[in-house]
């Protein structure tokens, strides 16, 4: 059944409200739902899942209909608008759960998924959790490494939380989605490209908002091996700077589009990355990391002179 409109306020009984956008991608969607339909759920918990079809023309409404996920209510709710950031306010309006659990349509989440990630959110202790995220095995790289890692989603590091919140494996309050929400729908896949899920994430922050790091508490991200090529990386660089600039202007009040001598300043090391990266190239078929933080740059003092 497709929802379009939210329920009333009396209809908000469940506990958690999986959330999960997708588009063109029923392959994967497809074993992300049966990997959550092998995940317990609590007993007497009442659980929802959400799937927003953000303008799918494949067979994505199939593949939902012939999931099998015991325990939950299963919802497909189309949303035509693009974006990402659409989707997800879409299926948070259409949601009945006090948790808000989201995640991506290419990661497979463990058994102990649904109740690690909520309960210290229904438990009252924190407002938010992010959840660790794991490359899968056969994705990882030697060189994969730094910004590239970080780029890629990876969250791994039990000492080291990611900046704001990262969308594949985190959960938050109704309450304070409500307070600090929605997503910025100029940022995210189908927008800008990125930064949707950071930029909430440090409005919660800088609400106040008690957020706990559970990097143990992992999905694992199997994303296109396409992502892992320079060409590939290159793009995400270009959006990524795209979306940083509208959040640094968004949240400076003192932000300036930077100067010509800022980028004559970078050039050098640019320049030295770049002849390494062809080095790499040549005789290993690799990125460079330090090339694409150099090239990133870059790209961000070009869409910060813009404006936006």
């Amino acid at each position: 059944m497709t929802h379009t409109r939210p329920p009333d306020s009396s209809a908000r009984n469940a506990d958690v409200s999986i959330i999960v956008c997708t588009k063109d991608r029923c392959a994967d969607l497809r074993d992300m739902l049966a990997s959550l339909g092998r995940a317990r759920v609590p007993p007497a918990w009442r659980v929802e899942l959400i799937v927003v079809d953000n303008g799918s023309s494949d067979e994505t409404k199939r593949i939902f209909s012939e999931a099998t996920l015991p325990g939950m209510e299963a919802r497909y709710v189309f949303e035509p608008r693009r974006g990402k950031s659409n989707g997800l306010n879409t299926g948070v309006t259409v949601s009945a759960g006090s948790v808000l659990l989201m995640t991506d349509d290419d990661v497979r989440v463990p058994v102990n998924w649904i109740e690690d990630m909520c309960q210290p959110i229904l438990s009252g202790a924190v407002d938010a959790v992010q959840g660790g995220v794991l490359l899968a095995p056969h994705l990882d790289r030697p060189w994969l490494t730094g910004a590239l890692r970080v780029w890629v989603a990876g969250v791994e590091d039990p000492d080291d939380p990611p900046e704001g919140l990262v969308g594949a494996n985190m959960a938050v309050s109704r309450k304070a989605f409500d307070r600090v929400g929605p997503y910025d729908t100029r940022l995210g896949p189908g927008a800008s490209g990125n930064f949707e899920d950071t930029m909430f994430g440090w409005a919660l922050q800088d609400a106040g908002m008690k957020i706990r790091y559970l990097p143990a508490v992992a999905v694992e991200h199997n994303f296109d091996a396409k992502r892992l090529t320079i060409e590939s990386l290159m793009s995400a660089a270009r959006r990524m700077a795209v979306s940083r600039a509208i959040v640094n202007r968004d949240r400076d009040p003192a932000w300036r589009r930077p100067s010509v001598f800022a980028l004559i300043a970078q050039l050098p090391g640019l320049v030295w990355r770049s002849l390494t990266q062809l080095t790499r190239l040549a005789t290993r078929r690799e990125p460079d990391s330090g090339f694409m933080t150099h090239y990133y740059r870059l790209k961000l003092w070009q869409a910060q002179r813009k404006a936006i």
